[in-house]
């Protein structure tokens, strides 16, 4: 029976190297049509997946990003209102999000356009079941770059855990210059091992060309080009209004810093966190962090102005979630609500963790400043 390990086998056995990119490795362990990670039919989020998201945390995520995106649509004033998710994974996030807003402005709700760009047939499964009733006012689209062709936008685009996931070129720095890691079957052991390619790729030379990475030797990079084109779709498909992007990462000097000498590249198996790419190939996810300088750069490039960036914690609460805390006297944990709600900011805000971890940019495009002013002002974090 063909399986994912035979076929990335295969792949590097006919390799004039006999090796591949990590890159390409880890494109195909995840986004393999029928046999990778986030194509498979499998959970991937929550108690029966592999690892929790902050909008799977509770609603009241979803809740406090739906009253921005409320607040900053209402100071766009767009003739047809529109907000974009892409990868939209289980639903949870857009179908809280969409409650919220028919909750406290019906007729926005009413007019609004909403689309999710989603690959995956399973996921695009999930979001309709997710959505219900709502269904009929969403649009799917395969890809970014299949929406920005067929149409534009004035509204909100945003992601939540998207680019950490997407496919990276790893260098290592030597004594003569920086190589690029790759990936071969190891015959006598029957698995797949790390190399050294025996050049860079040529899309990696070229990046670096253009962009120069100060490594200590024997220290590790990882490089998403993919990236680049990403926000390139995303600036093509946003005529008027922001782009809201939360996820693991940080800026270029801090990935680069020697604490994180051998890069950022995790893996999650079963709620397991490890940094072997070569366990449970197609089983497993795989993440890197976000190289925000590049992103804030790459959209300007693009035609998105840097508008904002911070912390989750500090975006969270200056979006409103610290109003959201309940009080109450209920002391049982398992059947207070309002303690679980309050439980869920704290997890959400906390700085050691998902509050610091993740980090939020905000772009935006032929946009008034108002439109973030919220988030500009100095006051006290708590």
């Amino acid at each position: 029976m063909e399986t994912l390990e035979q076929l990335i086998r295969e792949e590097c056995e006919q390799s004039p190297s006999r090796m591949i990119p990590f890159a390409r490795f880890m494109e195909q362990a995840l986004y393999h049509p029928r046999y990778g990670y986030y194509t498979a039919n499998r959970p991937k989020v929550g108690k029966k997946g592999d690892f929790y998201t902050s909008a799977s945390v509770h609603p009241v995520f979803a809740e406090t990003i739906a009253d921005a995106i409320v607040s900053m649509i209402e100071v766009l004033k767009p003739v047809q209102p529109t907000i974009v998710e892409i990868g939209g994974g289980t639903g949870y996030l857009m179908k809280h999000l969409l409650t919220r807003i028919r909750n406290i402005q019906p007729e926005l709700f009413a007019k609004l356009g909403v689309i999710v760009i989603e690959a995956s047939p399973y996921h695009r499964a999930l979001q309709q079941e997710a959505f219900g009733h709502m269904t009929n006012q969403i649009e799917w689209y395969d890809s970014l770059a299949e929406a920005a062709r067929e149409r534009t936008v004035e509204g909100v685009i945003f992601s939540n855990e998207w680019l950490d996931a997407f496919p990276v070129h790893i260098v290592e720095q030597g004594k003569d210059g920086l190589a690029e890691i790759g990936v071969r079957w190891d015959e006598q052991a029957a698995v797949f091992a790390e190399c050294v390619l025996p050049a860079l790729t040529p899309q990696v030379s070229r990046f670096l060309a253009k962009e120069k990475l100060a490594l200590a030797t024997s220290m590790r990079a990882e490089i998403c080009l993919g990236m680049h084109d990403a926000v390139r779709d995303v600036s093509s498909l946003l005529a008027r209004g922001a782009v809201i992007t939360i996820d693991y990462g940080d800026r270029q000097e801090l990935l680069h810093h020697p604490v994180r000498n051998r890069g950022t590249l995790m893996c999650y198996h079963q709620h397991h966190a490890h940094d072997d790419p070569f366990r449970a190939v197609g089983e497993q996810d795989m993440t890197a962090h976000v190289n925000f300088s590049l992103l804030e750069k790459w959209g300007e490039e693009a035609g998105l102005s840097t508008a904002w960036y911070g912390r989750q914690d500090d975006f969270l609460i200056k979006s409103g979630i610290l109003q959201r805390l309940v009080e109450h006297q209920d002391r049982d944990p398992f059947t207070s609500v309002a303690m679980k709600v309050n439980r869920a900011i704290q997890q959400l805000i906390l700085p050691g963790g998902m509050g610091g971890v993740f980090k939020v940019l905000m772009q935006t495009k032929d946009a008034p400043e108002e439109l973030t002013a919220h988030l500009q002002r100095k006051d006290a974090r708590f």
